[in-house]
């Protein structure tokens, strides 16, 4: 039996990166999961984002661990949609023990609305990923993980003077 047995993982931007291998990782070490991702595209963002077709491999690379998932397209920026992705797994599983806030967004040289999404998805999506996830955690009163992702830009700004490159420093900073 694993270490992370019975245990459950919800993670945001899950479609695919990092989100997917944190995934792939804790189901393999006996945990379910559920995974959340936007699958869309932000009109800031200059590269292309994860799409359904990439939730649904991660789906088939997690139930290929012999785990359970539970996955949901849904925006971080926007907490009602989060709460009721989450909603479902809790539905499923009964509990939640980690939480891995991954989402996140690179609109470098993006202008003013660069600098708003990053922010809305970089540290608000972390934010209400927070706040939807602690009331369960704390009713079931035997703790559990909660894994905020930042980046070298969270130590020491990086990238140009535009607006979404500042927008990111700040996020991960924040």
């Amino acid at each position: 039996m694993s270490g992370l047995e019975g245990k459950v993982a919800f993670i945001t931007g899950a479609a695919r990166g990092q989100g997917r291998a944190e995934g792939v990782k804790l189901a393999s070490d006996g945990a379910n999961v559920i995974a959340v991702d936007l699958c869309d595209q932000i009109a800031s963002v200059p590269y292309p984002m994860a799409t359904s077709d990439d939730l649904a491999a991660t789906v088939k690379l997690v139930e290929d661990t012999g785990a359970r998932i539970v996955a949901r397209e849904a925006d971080v920026r926007h907490r009602d949609a989060l709460q009721s992705a989450l909603q479902a797994g809790l539905d499923e599983f009964g509990r939640l023990d980690i939480v891995i806030a991954n989402a996140g967004i690179a609109p470098m040289q993006a202008g003013e609305d660069g600098w708003r999404d990053a922010i809305d998805v970089n540290l608000t999506g972390v934010h209400n990923t927070v706040e939807v996830a602690i009331p369960t955690m704390v009713a079931q009163g035997d703790g559990g993980s909660i894994v905020l992702i930042s980046s070298a830009a969270g130590l020491a700004g990086i990238g140009s003077p535009d607006a979404g490159s500042i927008g990111y420093a700040a996020a991960k900073h924040g």
